[in-house]
Order: structure tokens, then C-alpha cells, then sequence
């Protein structure tokens, strides 16, 4: 796919790249990438990717899905070129098309499901024990597996035997993602129709031959084997 494409990390100019209108929005981008983003699976990934320059596959997915149409509709570009720009293993093929993938811009059409690609359930299937959490958002340490992936749920008493409150040691969330992922599957459900419209026929998106293979590349619970958006 890139092999011959110069513009693959491109989107006006990428031909199997879908005209997607991005948010612009560098306060997002930033905490996203200092990892303040109120939510701790995503904010610990992004501060192992700032102190080790690397990640597993698994929460780069997690901190790109969010990032993109996931949670805040940010330019994937901007994204990929953090991630080239901090991952040791950085290959310009692969990261480029893993973000293309993931935003749904070239490869992918099935994670349209707020619940599967939820940064809570997402993380708590990944990693259930919390102790990565715990290693790279200290703040939480004290938090026991019950809160430690929604600290926001704990009562005040919780918090302050944790030595943490919500909104003064560690972040309030940035987004609730249930109102802005309902807000994203709208838009790309929208993006669809008009682009349907506009062509006449569905666009020349490349797409994986098997879409299970995708629900267990992405973790996902057999309940989410459903959404077709």
C-alpha cells in the first residue's frame, strides 16, 4: 500500500485516503500526549511511550482509537507523526498504516461501537490487574482495581485515603466518552452517506478480508461481533 504511495501519511493528496474532516484542537493534543487525559489506561500508555519510546501494539491501538474517531476527532497526521517521533521501533509504513487503519481513514470500517473501542473497557480487557496503571500514572497507585480504571467513580473518602482527588492530583476527564463517542459514530455515519452521494458508489476503501480477524486483533468481546457502521 505504501510501497508505491509517497503521499501515505498524507490525507488531501493520499489516494486511498478518506476525506475526513478532523478537529483541530492543540489543548486536546497536548494533554493527549503529556498522557493527562483523565483516563488512566490511555494516559499510562502515552507516558511509557514519553519514557521509553515504546508500547505494546495493543495500547498504541487504544491511545490512537481514542485520539482519533474514537473519543476527540483529532487528525490522525498529527498522531502518527507523535508516534514517529517517540517510537523506537518507528517504521514509517507501519505507523502511517496503523493509523490509517485505526481512524477508519483507508482500511477500516467496523469499530463503530462506543462500548468496544471504550478507553475503560478497552484497558480493563487488555491489562485487568490495573498494575500497569499503576506503574506509569503513580498518582493512582493506591487505587484498588475496583476504581483504578474510572477513579472518577470513587467517593470522595476513596479518593482522599488514596492520597488522590480527582480534579487536583490527577486529571477530570477530558471528554466523557459515551457522549462524544455517540457524537463521532454520527459524524462518520454522516461522512458515509454524503460520500455515497457524492460518488454514487461506496469509495475505493480498502478493507481487511475478515473482519474477525479484527474483533481479535482489537481484543474485542464476542457481544461486539455486530457493528457494521
Amino acid at each position: 500500500m505504501s510501497r508505491r504511495n509517497p503521499e501515505f501519511d498524507k490525507i488531501d493528496t493520499n489516494p486511498i485516503c478518506l476525506k475526513i474532516k478532523w478537529y483541530n484542537n492543540e489543548e486536546w493534543f497536548q494533554k493527549w500526549k503529556d498522557g493527562m487525559t483523565g483516563y488512566p489506561f490511555i494516559d499510562a500508555a502515552m507516558r511509557q511511550l514519553n519514557q521509553e519510546g515504546w508500547m505494546h501494539h495493543s495500547a498504541r491501538n487504544a491511545a490512537a482509537l481514542f485520539f482519533s474517531r474514537g473519543d476527540l476527532w483529532l487528525n490522525w497526521m498529527d498522531g502518527a507523526r507523535y508516534f514517529a517521533e517517540k517510537l523506537i521501533d518507528s517504521d514509517w509504513s507501519v505507523n502511517v498504516g496503523n493509523w490509517l487503519w485505526v481512524s477508519s481513514s483507508a482500511f477500516e470500517r467496523v469499530l463503530n461501537c462506543s462500548s468496544c473501542i471504550s478507553p475503560v473497557t478497552f484497558g480493563r480487557r487488555l491489562e485487568p490487574s490495573g498494575d500497569y496503571i499503576r506503574r506509569y500514572v503513580p498518582e493512582l497507585l493506591n487505587f484498588s482495581f475496583e476504581y483504578i480504571h474510572e477513579p472518577w467513580k470513587a467517593p470522595l473518602e476513596i479518593q482522599e485515603k488514596a492520597r488522590c482527588i480527582v480534579g487536583k492530583d490527577y486529571p477530570e476527564r477530558m471528554v466523557i466518552h459515551e457522549e462524544v463517542a455517540r457524537d463521532n459514530q454520527q459524524l462518520m455515519l454522516d461522512f458515509r452517506r454524503q460520500t455515497l452521494v457524492k460518488l454514487k458508489r461506496a469509495p475505493p476503501h480498502c478493507h481487511p478480508s475478515d473482519e474477525k480477524e479484527i474483533y481479535h486483533f482489537f481484543w474485542m468481546p464476542e457481544e461486539c461481533y455486530h457493528t457494521h457502521a
